[in-house]
């Protein structure tokens, strides 16, 4: 292997004409020893490190960051009286261009932050903005999207607030596989800190650490976010990452996330579908969901051809974030005849970062879950997750979003999940589910889960959601000072009560084993509620209040 030593040092790096900041294409049984080595990087429109191609490559010990925080943040100078905009501050050497496109967007997403604490404020929400009048060179009035006053939402004038930039992510995989990331931190991420794309995969990332970066110069108060998206994502990937020894802190969205992309199916005749978002090779299954979400068949792939003169006129009935029904198209061969439709999704569970290893991680104190995981064949064990204000360990698949899929065969054990799931409408320290709008997917997506050896401690509302599951077995947990405080009576809206600790619908073979409750709160109501579509077993000796 052939070994490249960075001399110890400060590097500002400025990015070709197209492309990101440093590109490194076509390597294999290379490393590169960058201990002690900090990238600057000057333009926060660009990626930070791209390895593309590679193979067999070692990156170890560098420090990364953006020179100009690719965030900007403030403080609330005054509400209106309806509540519909704010006026905000901004901090003193903080990025004041926010009427710039190439650096903000037009309708820009904030967060409130405790002026104390200086986290993420307990029952706020995202404020999405409508549009942003410069008021000053350094204040700006947001016009939200809903009301959003204190009567409303836990505003005060003097609150921290930030808001997310466009940016880019500051380590980028893209059809890579057996990388070794080693000690390597990202501060002032663009986007994802660490994104891993496509390709083989198998890639190990030991020791990252995702965290805020200094104060900007001229700057008195200390950074609110780590970076603008998740701390680190994984997508498309036919070997899921092996993440462990890592910290993830203060970003404004997931801390983990694993997941592969739908094909939407515009036409299906017998052993043929026309789908696009394609993966798939000779060889590979294929899982197909109807309209609802619910599976409706699976499938071996023989062949696959373009379709370069294919064209779509239909539209999707479905709630999407975007129009993924554009091509381009293909035809898909199939092992035997499939019952499908337009309108339905394909997934290839080849391609969704399955076979991942998760393990003594800390994400801590950030929006969104912790864990977020739309992949099989799992191991989630050791890691410690406190401060996520959505759930704490997420498997779901996300059909709005076009994030496949259902997963089987995944192992949770023997972490801490502690004081997550606070923001409004948000539950769960473990969350295995499966939504299409409001109501739970019918039908078994999920198959094969262990939740065990867990400890839950300080959720408020739902600890345990399960849904759309088959086979799940959930023992020796400890749930420690649950639901000491009120959350909303619609709790996340689901139908579920906010004031069981466990809450089962849509799910079959479902086995409470030995689970034990200390110090529950005045606002549990029952410890495990199943709806009749759940088949239980272990709900009252399976789950005991102790001392």
């Amino acid at each position: 292997m052939k070994i490249v030593r960075i001399p110890a040092g400060t590097y500002i790096l400025d990015p070709p004409a197209h492309g990101s900041h440093l590109q490194l294409h076509d390597l294999s049984d290379f490393e590169i020893d960058a201990r002690g080595v900090l990238f600057l990087l000057s333009d926060n429109t660009r990626g930070g490190i791209e390895f593309r191609n590679c193979r067999n490559v070692t990156f170890r010990g560098a420090t990364i960051r953006y020179i100009s925080p690719p965030f900007t943040q403030g403080v609330v100078a005054a509400i209106a009286p309806d509540g519909s905009f704010y006026d905000v501050q901004i901090d003193r050497g903080y990025p004041v261009d926010l009427d710039d496109l190439r650096y903000f967007p037009a309708k820009p997403v904030g967060y409130l932050f405790d002026p104390k604490t200086r986290l993420w404020k307990p029952g706020t929400y995202d404020l999405n903005a409508r549009r942003v009048e410069k008021l000053a060179a350094d204040k700006f009035r947001f016009y939200w999207d809903r009301p959003s006053g204190p009567a409303l939402h836990p505003v005060s004038v003097g609150d921290p607030m930030a808001f997310r930039g466009n940016g880019d992510t500051n380590l980028t995989l893209i059809n890579s596989a057996k990388m070794h990331i080693f000690g390597v931190t990202i501060l002032n991420a663009g986007d994802f800190a660490v994104w891993e794309h496509g390709g083989d995969g198998g890639n190990s990332y030991d020791e990252i650490t995702v965290t805020r970066g200094p104060k900007p110069e001229g700057a008195s108060a200390e950074p609110l976010f780590s970076g603008t998206a998740d701390g680190f994502h994984s997508t498309d990937v036919r070997k899921g990452p092996l993440v462990e020894h890592s910290h993830f802190e203060s970003m404004p969205d997931d801390g983990i996330a694993i997941q592969g992309t739908y094909s939407f199916i515009f036409e299906s005749k017998a052993d043929k579908l026309v789908i696009n978002q394609n993966s798939f090779r000779p060889g590979n299954p294929i899982r197909i969901y109807d309209v609802q979400g619910r599976p409706a068949d699976e499938a071996i792939v023989c062949g696959i051809a373009p379709l370069p003169d294919y064209r779509n006129t239909r539209k999707s009935s479905r709630e999407l974030r975007a129009d993924n029904t554009e091509g381009p198209y293909f035809a898909v061969t199939l092992d035997h005849a499939v019952g499908a439709a337009f309108d339905y999704l394909a997934e290839n569970p080849s391609a969704t970062g399955s076979g991942y290893v998760l393990r003594y991680n800390t994400i801590m104190n950030h929006r969104a879950r912790g864990m977020l995981l739309k992949a099989s064949d799992g191991l989630v064990e050791h890691n410690t997750i406190d401060g996520s204000t959505m759930g704490g360990i997420v498997v779901t698949p996300e059909f709005w979003w076009n994030e496949a899929s259902f997963s089987r065969t995944v192992i949770i054990r023997d972490n801490v999940i502690r004081h997550v799931a606070y923001a409004p409408k948000q539950l769960g320290g473990v969350v295995i589910a499966a939504l299409n709008g409001p109501a739970p997917v019918a039908g078994y997506g999920h198959r094969h889960i262990v939740v065990e050896g867990n400890t839950l401690e300080g959720i408020n509302g739902v600890n345990l959601l399960i849904t759309s599951s088959k086979a799940v077995v959930v023992r020796n947990n400890l749930f420690l000072h649950a639901q000491q405080q009120q959350v909303g009576v619609d709790g996340a809206g689901w139908g579920e009560d906010p004031g069981a600790l466990i809450y089962v619908t849509e799910s079959d073979g479902v086995r409470f084993e030995n689970n034990l409750v200390r110090d529950l709160g005045p606002f549990n109501r029952t410890l495990v509620e199943s709806t009749p579509t759940a088949n239980v077993t272990g709900a009252k000796d399976g789950v005991v209040k102790v001392p």
